[in-house]
């Protein structure tokens, strides 16, 4: 049979080469248990107990099926691991040799090899579906074909969210007799990353606490991120908190004083928090770590500095153009604003054009508005509208368009959003509006001399008088007669295109020039709003008028509406409220300028 199994190695276009697995590969060992050469087992046995500490022989060396005597070229194929060579090899013994087969050792070791290389296939594709699909098929070769095989499969569980099989796949294969303690120590951390913290607790259970002080510091950083991922019942204990503060402190890379610092942010403990993002930035830190810094800047009182930080790197991360947009923007919403540098202006409004972001812009129209600069203020307030039509953005562009005197243009806008904005609505229902503008401060007069009678001037002058009070007497007969309406008849309730007409493309936009004008509607518009749930009382209404019923049905007022109602508890907008919005600055805090130098120059 000899020269036969020469024969189909030839054609088979094979040279039997050995084995260099990276894991410990015992086809080679039971082929010496099939031969009963127990010198050579044991001289194997002890060559990969040498090369890979921890193993030992499995329990079913000596009673599994033996192979055949002149296999011995085939098993050196597949511990080569060329399976191409094998097959073809095995067929043309097949057909040389009618009614021979390969020993129930051979086929069994193929069919293990065959299973693992099929599965390593499908996890390195990323199709888990697939291979969960496989474990449900073959689950009892699955737990039987070894640890890489069960992990892999596991894995597919897991990220097919099927946990509870997954771990009980991972805890079946940690308990695997004979497993060493290197094969426990990777098994759970290819698990680490798959489930949740509680859960990796419970299948290090399993494990000496002695064989898990290698990977200390990857348990620790998972318990960290299960902190900061807000899992339940989950704590960093001190001690292991300055083990890891001390690998960090010596990591080169900046993802470890990075996470650091982000849990010392996440316990509000600042000065810490600002000096680890410190460590993560000189160290190569990305536009992430930038935005911690940011945030802890902020939370510390330092405003500027914080600016500056979201400001040298909003273009790897639209998070930090975000921010920057939310720091200044407090300071130019203001009724008075502060007086503020023309090149923080001047690079606030590129951002905001470039982004086309409509809360810069609102605010900047705000500014604008506050400091007696209407033109400016109006072309704001037309792109915030164009880009995010809110309520207080409406509201202001009507303002500004009522101080330009464009009252078509008012009314216009004032009966889009009749409905929607009561606000807005009330500014036709109203003698004056809520929000005066620093502007319209009377222009105070200079001190003119008064005369004094000898006891009591009862006169004075009429003019001065009618200048210092401001009002005058009703006829009596005029208290009968109707007043006049606010609202005239021309102006409101009209027909005009319920679509916001106004568009604005960001500066650097190739389509620019092509900016589509939204058609007018065909047919008659109509002239009663429709009631939007979630929108309080109209100005109107007070008066007997009513809207037309909600799509839902609601033919009342929401009360209270829905910018009234307190943010959902769990939202990140109400986390956002527990944050004062303004804490004083840390005593023990010192800005400087590096951490400019470590980003980009402002203009």
């Amino acid at each position: 049979m000899r020269p036969a199994l020469i024969v189909a190695f030839a054609l088979a276009g094979a040279t039997p080469v050995a084995a260099a697995e990276t894991r410990p590969d015992e086809t080679a060992l039971r082929y010496y248990v099939a031969q009963r050469q127990p010198e050579r087992v044991a001289a194997e046995a002890e060559r990969l107990a040498r090369r890979f500490p921890g193993w030992t022989p499995p329990a079913d060396l000596w009673t599994a099926a033996p192979g055949a005597e002149d296999e011995e070229g085939f098993w050196d194929l597949l511990n080569a691991g060329r399976l191409d060579a094998l097959r073809k090899a095995l067929a043309e013994r097949a057909r040389t040799e009618p009614g021979w087969t390969p020993s129930g050792a051979l086929a069994g070791a193929l069919a293990r090899r065959q299973l693992r290389e099929e599965v390593r296939g499908l996890a390195k594709a990323g199709r888990w579906s697939d291979l969960a699909a496989l474990a449900d098929q073959r689950r009892p070769e699955i737990e039987a074909g070894g640890a890489e095989v069960a992990w892999s499969a596991a894995e597919a569980l897991a990220r097919t969210d099927r946990a509870a099989e997954a771990i009980a796949l991972f805890a079946q294969a940690l308990a695997t007799p004979g497993a060493s303690a290197d094969d426990r120590r990777a098994g759970l951390l290819r698990a680490l990353p798959l489930l949740p913290m509680a859960e990796i607790d419970r299948l290090g259970a399993q494990i000496p606490a002695d064989d898990l002080v290698p990977i200390r510091i990857d348990l620790i950083r998972a318990r960290l991120s299960a902190v900061l991922h807000d899992e339940a019942g989950q704590a960093v204990a001190p001690a292991d908190l300055a083990a890891f503060q001390a690998y960090a402190e010596a990591a080169p890379d900046p993802d470890q004083p990075a996470l650091v610092a982000w849990y010392a942010f996440k316990r509000s403990d600042l000065p810490e928090a600002l000096s680890w993002f410190k460590r993560a930035i000189a160290r190569g830190g990305d536009a992430m770590v930038a935005h911690g810094l940011a945030l802890t800047l902020l939370r510390l009182g330092l405003r500027r500095e914080a600016e500056d930080v979201a400001y040298a790197w909003r273009e790897p991360l639209v998070n930090n153009a975000l921010l920057f947009i939310d720091i200044l923007e407090r300071d130019l919403t203001q009724a008075t604003p502060p007086a503020i540098e023309p090149a923080r202006l001047r690079r606030y409004a590129e951002v905001t054009a470039m982004t086309a972001s409509g809360e810069g812009a609102q605010a900047l129209a705000w500014y604008a508005y506050n400091t007696c600069q209407f033109d400016a203020a109006l072309a704001w307030f037309r792109r915030a509208v164009a880009w995010f039509p809110k309520e207080a953005t409406v509201y202001g562009y009507a303002l500004a368009l009522q101080r330009a005197g464009q009252q078509r243009a008012f009314v216009d806008l004032v009966n889009r959003y009749d409905g929607l904005f009561p606000r807005v609505v009330g500014l036709l229902f109203s003698a004056r509006s809520e929000r005066p503008s620093p502007c319209d401060a009377p222009a105070s007069r200079p001190a003119e001399p008064v005369v004094r009678g000898m006891y009591l001037d009862l006169g004075g002058r009429p003019d001065a008088v009618r200048a210092e009070r401001g009002g005058r007497v009703p006829q009596p007969d005029a208290l009968d007669a109707p007043a006049a309406p606010l609202v005239r008849r021309s102006d409101f309730p009209v027909a005009v295109t319920p679509e916001n007409d106004l568009r604005a493309a960001p500066t650097g936009n190739p389509l620019a020039l092509f900016v589509p004008v939204p058609s007018r509607a065909a047919g008659r518009l109509p002239t009663t709003a429709r009631r939007v749930p979630g929108v309080g009382l109209m100005p109107y209404e007070r008066y007997g008028f009513s809207l037309l019923p909600a799509w839902t049905g609601a033919t009342g007022p929401s009360v209270p509406s829905a910018a009234e109602r307190p943010a959902p508890l769990g939202s990140l907008w109400s986390a956002m409220q527990a944050v004062p919005a303004d804490p004083p600055a840390s005593r023990d805090v010192v800005a400087t300028g590096a951490i400019l130098s470590l980003g980009k120059p402002l203009p």
